[in-house]
């Protein structure tokens, strides 16, 4: 498929596919035009990538750690193993500071906020991967 259909089909850019293809994430053959044609299987790899990123990943992290799912004993993989290990522990931080703000909010709407009982501790949230407390008022 070219790159026009791809785009639509996965929802990137085609600035993003063509970024992907630069950095070695996507590859593409060349039809008698020219035009770039993209394997069907690219609809997949583009999908791992977009979650890779929506979970805090950079293009040079999955440009380490992709080829490891596809062939988990590559010489890198053991390092690859340790970067999702630390991400799997930044998600795993995220999702108990979510379950304590929607505790909170969950209280706060059935109750009312009162201003002598604060949360049991400060609400975090973590955005681009830097950590930030917020206390309730």
């Amino acid at each position: 498929m070219q790159i026009g259909e791809l785009s639509e089909r996965s929802g990137a850019s085609a600035r993003s596919i063509r970024y992907y293809e630069k950095v070695g994430l996507l590859t593409s053959g060349r039809a008698g035009n020219g035009y770039r044609e993209f394997d069907p299987s690219a609809l997949e790899q583009i999908a791992k990538i977009k979650l890779l990123l929506q979970v805090g990943l950079d293009i040079a992290a999955i440009a380490e750690v992709l080829p490891c799912v596809e062939s988990p004993s590559g010489p890198t993989c053991a390092h690859a193993r340790q970067r999702f290990d630390e991400q799997i522990g930044r998600i795993e931080r995220q999702q108990e500071l979510l379950a304590q703000a929607k505790r909170l909010l969950h209280e706060l709407r059935t109750e009312g906020a009162t201003e002598s009982a604060p949360p049991e501790a400060p609400i975090r949230t973590v955005t681009s991967n830097v950590l930030t407390s917020l206390h309730a008022v």
